[in-house]
Order: structure tokens, then sequence, then C-alpha cells
């Protein structure tokens, strides 16, 4: 099989609507130059912005090449029109243990999409353990979105975590 056509398929998969597992475990089968030049297209993508699946999945296709086209395609939809989408994206640079993560993720308190909120409290919260003034922070965050319907599940994660506690849960 010729480079084309396994990015071609390589994409169909990273595409798909629904992959079983299986199926993202076998990814790590595609050659390393077919997964960079899928990563560089994807990361070059703007019209149509990536949709959240095809993002979360270059995760199972990262190479040390395309780890930095893997960074600028999640960068790059911090800001997608998808709320999703925003979602995986701090997500992946999480993974990827980007050192701008906190400064993303704070960024993100500005969403005004529930998934996007609780995925950026997600990862402020675990780092108010290391940082109080996140804490401060994440409650002054959870006063204001309190009782507030469209803001259930971030409330209810701050909740979770003790947001009304004096220092974060250890």
């Amino acid at each position: 099989m010729s480079t084309s056509q396994e990015i071609d398929q390589l994409y169909n998969v990273v595409n798909a609507d629904a992959v079983s597992p299986g199926i993202l475990e076998r990814l790590k089968d595609f050659s390393v130059e077919s997964k960079n030049q899928l990563v560089a297209r994807i990361a070059q993508t703007f019209e149509p912005a990536p949709p959240a699946t095809v993002l979360a999945r270059l995760l199972f296709i990262l190479t040390e090449e395309n780890r930095s086209d893997v960074m600028t395609a999640f960068l790059v939809n911090l800001r997608s029109p998808y709320s999703d989408a925003r979602k995986a994206s701090l997500f992946g640079l999480e993974r990827l243990e980007h050192p701008g993560i906190v400064d993303f993720a704070l960024n993100s308190l500005r969403d005004d999409e529930d998934q996007v909120l609780v995925a950026a409290c997600d990862i402020l919260v675990r780092k108010a353990k290391e940082q109080p003034q996140i804490w401060e922070l994440l409650k002054s965050f959870y006063a204001a979105h309190k009782g507030r319907e469209n803001f259930y599940g971030i409330t209810n994660l701050l909740e979770a975590h003790g947001i009304n506690t004096p220092e974060p849960s250890r």
C-alpha cells in the first residue's frame, strides 16, 4: 500500500463516528510517516474545524516527530466553534504536559459551555493542590456560577472537590 493510501485509510479511522477500542489499538500499526503526515494535515486545517473525535484520536497516533503538530492542533482548537473540540483540546494539552496548561484552563473559564468549564476546572482543581491562588480563583468562579442551571455540571464538580472548604482536598 502506498503512503498516500495508508494516510487515507488512517484518516478514515481517525475521522470515523464510532471506532472500537480494538481498532484504536491497531492505529499503532500504521507507519510513522503516515501518522506524521496526517497529523500535519490536521494541524493545518482551519475550515472546517476538526471535530472532537479527530482531536482526541491524535493521541493514538502521536510520535516524537509529530508531537509539536499535535500540540498545534490542540492549541488552535482551543478556539474551535465546537465546544467538545475545545474540551478535547484542553485534555489533550494536559495529557501532553504542555507547560501552559494552567493558563489555557484559566482562559477557558470564560467559555459559555459547561463541558469546557468542567474540563478546565478538572485540570485546575488538581493544580490547586500545589497553587493555593488557583483554589481561591475557583472559589470565586463557583460563587459566580452557583445556582445557574446551565452551569450545573461545573458547580457539581467543584462541590465534589470541596470548594466550600478553606483548602483543596488533598
